[in-house]
Formats: C-alpha cells, sequence, structure tokens
C-alpha cells in the first residue's frame, strides 16, 4: 500500500503508519484488488458491519448488499469508476446481523507507478445513527411527547388528506373534539403527574376504538381531535361519539393507586356541510363541543342543527322500535309468488311492515337499518318467523290450501345463534311441516364467513326448512362456494328483471342464472316483475316462479287469502295456433298496412310494432320465428334493434327492409350474425314473399332442428 506512505520514510515505517491511519478512522475502509476480492479492512469496517477481518479477506463486497438497489444502480456506480475512477453516493447494505444500513461511500480507483488502476478503495460514513437522530427531530415536530399522538401540525396535514381524498371520492369525514369535563379537578387535587398519567391512560382507552385508517391527536390540554374518513352513514360519528362516553365512565387507575374518574364532552363537524377546509371544521368542532359542556357536559353536538335534529330523530325512532315491539305495532304483509307455468299461486313472501301510532303504515327502508344498528332486529325477526307460522295455520284451519311462506332473515339474526331455536319453536307451537317455511337470505350475508355460513346453513336444512338465495347476482360469491351452499331456490334481483326486456346484458344475466340453478337443480323466482313483456320474457326461458306488481303488490294476510278464495290466477298465454309467426317493426303505419296486405295470403300470424322498444316488447309476450324491420326509425335503429334481438332471442331469423341505405351498419350487422338478408324499399311484393317463405324454411330446416338437439329433445 505504498501510496498511504511517503518517499521519506522506509517501506516498514511507511506500511506501519498506513496501519495506524487506517485504526485511527472512524469510517469504514476496504481495499480490494481489480477482481473484487478483498484484500485488508479497518477496525472499524468490522464496528460497523459486524465481520471480522478474518470473514472477509478473499470475500467480494457483494456479502454486503441489502437488496434494495437494482442492477442500474450498480451499473451507474461501476460506468462512474470506469469512467472517471471516483463515485460517491448513498447507498444501503447489510450487516452480519441482517440489518440494513444507510452508509456515504465514495470509491476511488487507485492506480500503480505505471499510471494503470492497481486496486479500488472505500471509505463508508455509517448514516443510520444520523437517520434516527432526524427521525427523532421529526418525531418531536409531530407529536406529542406525553401521549405519542399527532400533535396540532401533523393533525392538520392529515385531515388536509383526509378532506382531499374525501373530494376526489364523494364522501363524507367528520372531525371529533373530545374534552374531558373534569380533568381541572383531578389536576388540581391530585397533582400535574397525576394528570399526566390519566391523559396517557385516556390515549390508550381512545386508541382502541378507532379503525386503522381514522386519526387521533391530542390538541392541548385535555382536548383531544379524532379525523373520520369515508363515512358511510350519517351516524357514524354519533355512534362513535357515545361510545367514547361509555368507555370513559368506568374509573381510571392511576400509578399511584388513586381512581381517577372522567366525562367527555364531544363536538362533531362533518365534510362538507360544516366546511371545507381543516381550519373551519377544526373551529367547527371546537365550538360544537363548548356548546355540549355548557348543556352540562358529558353531551355531544353537531356543529350544524340540521345535524343535531337527525341525532335527535333516530334517538327517538329507536325508543319508537323498542315500543312498537313490546305492544306489537308490527304486521307481515304478504306478496304473492306465481307458477308461471300454471299462472296459480305457488306461495307468498312475508314482507314486514310497521304500523307506528301517528305516522301510518312505515316501509322497512325507514326502520331496518336502525333496527339492525341497536340489535333490536334479532328480536324482530324471530317475531316475524313466528308471525308467519302462526298465519299458516290460520289459512289452513280456513280450508285454504297449504301455502308455503318465504321469511326474510337479516345478517345479524343468521349469525346470532338463536335462529334454530326460534324456527324449532314456531314450527311446534303452531304445527307447520318444516318445509312450508322458506327463509331468505341475502347474498351478501354468506361471502364474508362462507365456511361458517355453510355450517350454520346446514344447520337450518336439517330442521326441514327451505332456503333461498336472495338477490343473487348482486353480492360476490364464488362458483365453488354457490355449488356448497345447500340451498333450494335462487331469486333473480329486481335489478336485472327492469330492463330484462330490452337489455340485452341485464336478460344474460337473468337467463344465466336460470340456466345455472336449473342445472344445481334448484328452482328459480324472479322478484320485481311488473310488467307483462317482462312475466313473458321469462316464462320463456323457463323461470319457474315470479313475483311483483304485475300480478299483486304485498297485501295484509286476509286480503292474500282473498286473492286463494277468489282463485286469482296469471292468464298462461296458449301457444298459437299459426305455426309460423312474423313481426314487422316499422315506424310508418302505412308501410306496416301495406306489408300486411302483402302477406295476408301467406297464413302468417303476424304482429306489428312501431319501433324498436315497442317490437321488444311484443316479442317477450308473443315469440316469432321471423322479424322483418326498418332500418331509420325514432329512438332506436333497425341494427341496434335487431342486435338486440340477436342476444335476447338468438333462435330468430332477422331481415332490414328499409328504403335508407346506411350501409356501414348494416354491413356490420350482417358479418356479427345479427341480420340474414337486407331488402331495398320499395319492394318487389312476389320476390318479398318469396324471401320470406325462405326464412321461415330456414328456422324450420336449420335454426329448429338445432336448438330442438341443444335441449335434448
Amino acid at each position: 500500500m505504498k501510496d498511504f506512505g511517503s518517499a521519506l520514510w522506509s517501506p516498514e515505517e511507511a506500511l506501519r503508519i498506513d496501519a495506524a491511519i487506517l485504526a485511527s478512522i472512524r469510517d469504514a475502509v476496504i481495499v480490494t484488488d481489480m477482481a473484487l476480492k478483498i484484500l485488508a479492512v479497518n477496525p472499524a469496517f468490522t464496528e460497523i458491519t459486524g465481520y471480522g477481518e478474518d470473514e472477509v479477506l478473499g470475500k467480494s463486497p457483494r456479502i454486503l448488499r441489502s437488496g434494495r438497489h437494482g442492477r442500474e444502480f450498480y451499473q451507474a456506480m461501476w460506468a462512474s469508476l470506469l469512467e472517471s475512477g471516483h463515485w460517491q453516493g448513498e447507498i444501503w447494505n447489510r450487516r452480519k446481523n441482517g440489518e440494513i444500513y444507510s452508509e456515504r461511500l465514495t470509491l476511488n480507483a487507485v492506480r500503480n507507478e505505471q499510471g494503470n488502476p492497481a486496486y479500488y478503495v472505500g471509505v463508508a460514513t455509517d448514516l443510520s445513527q444520523l437517520k434516527l437522530n432526524e427521525e427523532r427531530l421529526r418525531h418531536l415536530v409531530h407529536y406529542d411527547p406525553l401521549t405519542g399522538l399527532p400533535n396540532r401540525l401533523l393533525l392538520e396535514a392529515r385531515l388536509q388528506h383526509t378532506l382531499e381524498r374525501a373530494s376526489r371520492e364523494e364522501n363524507r369525514a367528520a372531525v371529533l373534539v373530545v374534552d374531558l369535563d373534569q380533568f381541572k379537578i383531578i389536576n388540581d387535587s391530585l397533582g400535574h403527574a397525576a394528570g399526566d398519567d390519566l391523559l396517557v391512560a385516556v390515549t390508550h382507552r381512545l386508541r382502541t376504538m378507532l379503525r386503522e385508517e381514522d386519526t387521533l391527536s391530542r390538541l392541548a390540554g385535555d382536548q383531544f381531535v379524532l379525523v373520520l374518513e369515508a363515512l358511510h352513514d350519517y351516524q357514524e360519528p354519533e355512534i362513535l361519539a357515545r361510545r367514547i362516553q361509555a368507555s370513559l365512565e368506568a374509573p381510571f387507575i392511576l400509578p399511584g393507586g388513586d381512581k381517577a374518574y372522567v366525562r367527555a364532552s364531544v363536538g362533531i363537524s362533518v365534510y362538507p356541510q360544516d366546511g371545507v377546509t381543516a381550519q373551519a371544521l377544526l373551529i367547527g368542532a371546537d365550538s360544537a363541543v363548548h356548546r355540549a359542556k355548557e348543556r352540562g357536559g358529558k353531551q355531544f353536538c353537531y356543529y350544524t342543527s340540521e345535524f343535531n335534529v337527525q341525532a335527535r330523530t333516530i334517538l327517538a325512532l329507536e325508543d319508537a322500535l323498542r315500543r312498537a315491539l313490546e305492544q306489537e305495532e308490527f304486521v307481515l304483509y304478504y306478496q304473492p309468488k306465481i307458477d308461471l307455468r300454471s299462472g296459480r299461486i305457488a306461495g307468498a313472501e312475508a314482507l314486514l311492515r310497521w304500523q307506528r301510532p301517528g305516522c301510518g303504515l312505515v316501509p322497512p327502508l325507514e326502520f331496518i337499518p336502525a333496527a339492525e344498528k341497536n340489535g333490536l332486529i334479532e328480536s324482530i325477526g324471530a317475531w316475524a318467523i313466528r308471525e308467519a307460522c302462526r298465519q299458516m295455520r290460520v289459512w289452513r284451519e280456513a280450508g285454504l290450501a297449504d301455502i308455503k311462506v318465504a321469511v326474510n332473515v337479516s345478517a345479524r339474526q343468521f349469525r346470532g345463534g338463536g335462529l334454530e331455536e326460534v324456527i324449532v319453536k314456531a314450527l311446534a307451537r303452531y304445527g307447520v311441516e318444516p318445509r312450508h317455511l322458506m327463509l331468505e337470505l341475502t347474498e351478501s350475508m354468506l361471502v364474508d364467513e362462507p365456511e361458517d355460513a355453510v355450517a350454520r346453513m346446514t344447520a337450518l336444512k336439517r330442521l326441514g326448512v327451505r332456503l333461498s338465495l336472495d338477490d343473487f347476482g348482486t353480492g360476490y360469491s364464488s362458483l365453488a362456494y354457490l355449488s356448497r351452499f345447500p340451498i333450494d331456490q335462487m331469486k333473480i334481483d329486481r335489478s336485472f328483471v327492469n330492463d330484462i326486456v330490452t337489455d340485452p346484458g341485464a336478460a344474460t344475466i337473468a337467463t344465466s342464472v336460470i340456466a345455472l340453478a336449473h342445472r344445481m337443480r334448484l328452482g328459480v323466482v324472479a322478484e320485481g316483475v311488473e310488467t307483462e313483456a317482462q312475466a313473458g320474457y321469462l316464462r320463456q326461458n323457463g323461470c319457474d316462479e315470479i313475483q311483483g306488481y304485475f300480478f299483486s303488490k304485498p297485501v295484509p294476510a286476509e286480503e292474500f287469502a282473498e286473492l286463494l278464495r277468489q282463485g286469482k290466477n296469471l292468464p298462461v298465454l296458449e301457444a298459437s295456433p299459426q305455426s309460423r309467426t312474423l313481426l314487422i317493426v316499422d315506424d310508418e303505419l302505412p308501410v306496416l298496412a301495406a306489408l300486411q296486405r302483402v302477406l295476408a295470403d301467406e297464413g302468417y300470424g303476424v304482429f306489428t310494432a312501431a319501433g324498436g322498444r315497442e317490437g321488444l316488447e311484443l316479442l317477450a309476450k308473443n315469440p316469432a320465428q321471423v322479424i322483418l324491420s326498418d332500418q331509420r326509425m325514432p329512438g332506436m335503429s333497425g341494427t341496434e334493434f335487431l342486435s338486440r334481438v340477436k342476444v335476447l332471442y338468438p333462435e330468430t331469423v332477422r331481415m332490414v327492409l328499409s328504403g335508407y341505405a346506411e350501409m356501414e351498419a348494416v354491413v356490420q350487422a350482417v358479418n356479427e350474425g345479427a341480420i340474414y338478408k337486407f331488402f331495398s324499399k320499395p319492394w318487389d311484393a312476389q320476390q318479398l314473399r318469396a324471401q320470406i317463405r325462405e326464412a321461415f324454411l330456414y328456422y324450420e330446416g336449420v335454426i329448429k332442428p338445432r336448438r330442438e338437439s341443444a335441449s335434448g329433445l
């Protein structure tokens, strides 16, 4: 290592001086040859890395690599060394004990007497302690030294981030200021040290109530601030305020053995109603907490009076629900389920209503969420099962046929553990056969813990009751779990039924559910059926049952019984005596009349529609084999209409008759299989009749046999 010596010294003295210099340097020094084998290290290297000299001599510096840097980092390092003989930068390395640390590294290529690179020397400064000191400084700047909570500076930064996110995602957020009501008394009587211990203990309790994404901060003295992100319900801040107040009621045992009791007042401001800036929300919540303290403490107040009114309304609703259960104000309405094959009533779904004094009949959406939150839903659900069983017995004793009734089960009731006992007692008390009671379970309540759900459902099936999967397709259950759910029936959600006649997407989902259910040997019920066309399309596609306003709205038990006594049925459309049925769609009434005259002697059953939407409605009620449509029509073009028909009724033969040749759209429709043939207006009557005959022959010779083969007929 001649470069460390001097021409004034002997080689031995130079080496000794070099060694002394290396030993005295507090930075790590490493020397390698050009093949990157370590030739020497100093004591500081051993101290910093944990490797002894004997463990690294002859090894490569790669033993220090942390894995944090990619290939590009090292390529740039060596490019600099080869080009200039020098590199300097910050690098992450790994000590012998596995700890990753940061260091400032300087690399130089040392040349021999001939001027050629002979070896590399690296000098590294350990930055880990410096970074630790920086981190401690940052912590002191942003955190309260007593509780370790974020201070005002960090609180405002996090709150601003929360508001920006809420703005992007169109969510609400809330700020809660929590002020301890009796803290000054404790400070004066027990001393400031005891007061500090109490603040730390309060912090621990508050932390247990927050979600991971929420922020708890100590603002000043005995005042804390909570920031709640992504509120889904305006009641959430109120619920948390109550929980905080309840949790602080239990005495605090201080280190000296003293007991301390505190109460909390809470002020709430909500974004965006009460402000859109961090400062505005903090001022609003602080104003609200002062109002709460003025009312005697242990209160919570919203900054906006509207939310105070809503909070009081919720409290009043919860009290009214408790009274309703005690005073039997609930009632069941029954919506018929109709067998699409026979048109007769096959059963009913029991739907909960509340006859609230002074308010009339209250629908479930206005009170079920509150009942879910306060736990009353289990008692209400148990009452509904008992009442449905009682009503089945009343109908039976009145001489009506045994009616199968479905009762909705809430998620909380399903998971509660007492459902089986409720069912067993209700069936026994009223002498109802278990198979006449069906429990409707929503898909969403089963997917969170599917293994537990399967076990609970299996236990219910052992009782002999039947299970229906409600709202199928709106949740996230996998087919693997679906095949394990011991269900008897699937319900198509009304969101898919609404547009089933005109929207190929909704229709595809509905028909897929029907096909899937039948392959699994399950029944299928479509809910929310409101039109004849919807019922017709579902009948054509093999749906077993429907329910909805098309047949009957939910009615009281006596009105439902009257429907049974009258034998009210859904008319079942008889198959058309015509073996060949044609649908003509054109928005010009003279054209429709002229086409009917041209085809009058052909023996077809002819339906006409003045537009695409009307045509889809007609097809749902009256199946056709051949369709002839105009191209240019208001609202929906012929190619768009026939493209939908292709998805909804793939076994039809579809043709366009138009005086406006929008050839690009027509050619695309032909290529996609939506159109069989295209004719121009004005038409040749003889040629048109021949082409329509050919279309029916194509249907009977190609499509119909293919359909029958696929269905196994």
